[in-house]
């Protein structure tokens, strides 16, 4: 199936080097993290618009992408997003249930941005799309205001710990279990979350994937 829309990354073609695999894609200067970073002057809605456009895309063709997030979405210097990465997932979680031991999680995809019910071993769909893309709100509206270079997601859950540091039978208690979500920052310090945005992003983090909305409704 051949993909082309202004907010999905074009795959160009695949070949090997060196008995190495590769795909080849245009390539962008930017993710949408260090495009904000760098054009703090830029609103981070119309990123946000961008990749809400090219997953109403790829769910109209029966298609997940499966690893939302920032660094996922490509940004070229007109400020358009792109998003990229869809296309390994499905690769990516074949391999690891190839190589995972008995004890590790069957799940793909960066946990920070990850639906509840991916923690149990649901498969990608459509409406963990949605929650990932709550999550990645979330991210870019905070990062595109940050001045501090962080890693992950920090002080998204409980207690101000990075996420990253959480181990994963605490992160399935905090999300799973205990259902917790970001709180809503400060609008003062951070004035993207406008209650419109906050309540976007809470409704597609929304624990039953039936009360998120879609790509086409978003």
């Amino acid at each position: 199936m051949t993909l082309r829309h202004p907010n999905i990354l074009q795959f160009l073609g695949a070949n090997t080097m060196d008995d190495k695999p590769f795909v080849v894609m245009p390539l962008l200067p930017h993710n949408a993290r260090e495009f904000l970073r760098g054009h703090p002057d830029k609103d981070p809605l119309f990123i946000l618009r961008d990749i809400a456009l090219g997953l109403e895309y790829l769910h109209g063709r029966k298609i997940c992408h499966g690893d939302l997030k920032g660094i996922n979405v490509l940004v070229e210097e007109s400020g358009r997003a792109l998003l990229c990465d869809f296309g390994l997932t499905r690769l990516k979680a074949d391999i690891n249930s190839r190589t995972r031991s008995n004890n590790s999680p069957a799940v793909s995809g960066s946990r920070n941005w990850m639906a509840p019910e991916l923690l149990t071993g649901s498969l990608p769909k459509p409406s963990t799309d949605i929650y990932a893309l709550g999550m990645t709100i979330y991210e870019v509206c905070a990062f595109s205001l940050s001045q501090t270079d962080v890693h992950g997601l920090p002080q998204l859950y409980t207690d101000q710990v990075p996420l990253h540091l959480v181990a994963y039978g605490d992160f399935v208690e905090l999300v799973f279990k205990q259902d917790v979500r970001p709180e809503q920052p400060e609008e003062d310090e951070f004035p993207n979350f406008t209650g419109s945005i906050w309540g976007l992003a809470e409704h597609c983090w929304q624990k039953n994937p039936k009360d998120r909305p879609t790509a086409q409704q978003i």
